[in-house]
């Protein structure tokens, strides 16, 4: 399948390979085909779709989570005294997808590329947290669901965090 942008991708190829032209260390995106670059984005948005995001989708029909809009409490009132305040309660709604969204996708493409088959990838997907090989061990602190720190920290201000039950 093809990269379709609102459908199975933020970006399309083109848009990452000017992403990763401005930036180091993308050896393994360089030296993949077309195919696999589509692929690596393809998987990359459905490893960020799966997480969890504040808001709603700006349009109920759209298929991925982005654009989304956010609830905009109005500032308050004061009535006689300052006791009783009213609220005004409204939507921000994003026209277009972030730049981050679409750079963290780019990132875990990458991170795909280079880290997406290996031993320790696959033992963390499998929600491994330590692992012995003899006199040495590795513990795995695992991110959430993607491969690549920097995509998570470009989605943080978007994801949502543990919210109060009341």
């Amino acid at each position: 399948m093809a990269v379709q942008v609102g459908v199975n991708s933020y970006v399309t190829l083109d848009e990452a390979e000017q992403y990763f032209s401005e930036r180091l260390y993308t050896d393994e995106w360089d030296n993949a085909d077309a195919i696999t670059k589509e692929k690596a984005l393809i998987t990359a948005c459905r490893r960020i779709e799966r997480l969890t995001f504040k808001g709603l989708k700006a349009d109920e029909t759209q298929i991925l989570s982005f654009p989304r809009m956010y609830p905009n409490v109005g500032t308050p009132v004061s009535k006689e005294r300052g006791f009783n305040l009213d609220f005004s309660i409204g939507f921000i709604e994003q026209e277009d997808v972030p730049q981050e969204v679409k750079n963290a996708q780019c990132e875990e493409a990458l991170a795909l590329l280079k880290y997406g088959n290996n031993t320790r990838a696959k033992l963390q997907e499998q929600n491994v947290v330590k692992v012995d090989f003899g006199s040495v061990s590795e513990e795995y602190k695992g991110l959430g669901k993607l491969f690549s720190k920097e995509a998570y920290e470009l989605l943080k201000p978007y994801i949502a965090g543990p919210v109060a039950i009341i």
